[in-house]
């Protein structure tokens, strides 16, 4: 359907994971221009509760609760939903494929990627959006990423996203029997 409801069932989710700077919200913007889904973006998240995020265990638990529920609500709405987080390890993810388990709803996952030197340089200019994150937070978080243990699209962003764009596009068709 061309608004992006579907009948129970059919809503798929998305899930990015990304270091800091690999590009997952970008992507997320450009899959939006080409599909109705619900973006749910963590560090927007964060912004709107803590303007002065701490990342603390306790404010990222408040964090991710409503990642959640404002996936959970698009998913039962029969809207796909696009969750764009880091989840680099299995228990960051583990919350999100519970829920499309819970759900019935197809998962897509989608790991962004680009090489150390790409990702630096990206981080060290001005950025538009909602992430603080520097150098510094990709220092500390880069040697937490941890495989799938379901298929992942794996999409290295110093290229055009186009490729992978139009494969993740394919996999959303195709759980809706398209």
């Amino acid at each position: 359907m061309a608004d992006g409801n579907f009948p129970t069932g059919e809503a798929v989710l998305i899930l990015l994971s990304g270091l800091p700077g690999s590009g997952k919200t970008t992507f997320a913007k450009a899959l939006a221009e080409r599909v109705p889904l619900c973006h749910v973006e963590s560090d927007a998240v964060r912004r709107g509760l803590a303007p002065e995020p701490t990342y603390s265990f306790s404010e990222s638990g408040r964090v991710f609760a409503i990642v959640e529920a404002e996936a959970r609500k698009a998913l039962t709405g029969g809207r796909h939903a696009l969750v764009d987080a880091t989840s680099l390890t299995t228990r960051d993810r583990k919350r999100f494929v519970k829920l499309a388990a819970v759900l019935g709803a197809p998962l897509v996952a989608v790991r962004l990627t680009a090489p150390d030197a790409v990702i630096r340089e990206r981080l060290a200019r001005a950025r538009d959006g909602y992430s603080q994150a520097g150098v510094q937070v990709y220092e500390k978080m880069r040697g937490r990423g941890q495989p799938f243990a379901s298929p992942v699209v794996v999409i290295d962003t110093r290229f055009g996203l186009e490729p992978g764009l139009g494969l993740v596009l394919r996999l959303i068709e195709g759980a809706n029997g398209g």
